[in-house]
């Protein structure tokens, strides 16, 4: 895999969204600052600081993601952070 574009996503008390790359099937994820939650899927998606998914401050994950995805963050907590995205192709 090599690194395509790359992103940062500032996690915040409301909900962040972005459009990935139309072709991009896979990203890595590393959480900067703070636990952050986050949520995969159409336009619309939004992330929930109770019921999204979590990434752990200083986590990396590796994702297979459908074409055309967006993301959307939110902090976990009351520490506002930083989710630094590569797509991967």
């Amino acid at each position: 895999m090599n690194p395509q574009t790359a992103r940062q996503l500032a996690a915040g008390s409301g909900t962040a969204t972005t459009a990935l790359g139309a072709n991009c099937t896979k990203i890595s994820i590393r959480a900067v600052t703070a636990d952050i939650r986050y949520a995969i899927g159409n336009a619309t998606v939004t992330a929930n600081a109770s019921t999204s998914h979590f990434i752990a401050q200083n986590e990396r994950l590796t994702l297979d993601i459908p074409r055309s995805s967006n993301i959307a963050v939110i902090r976990d907590a009351s520490t506002s952070g930083v989710l630094e995205l590569s797509e991967l192709n």
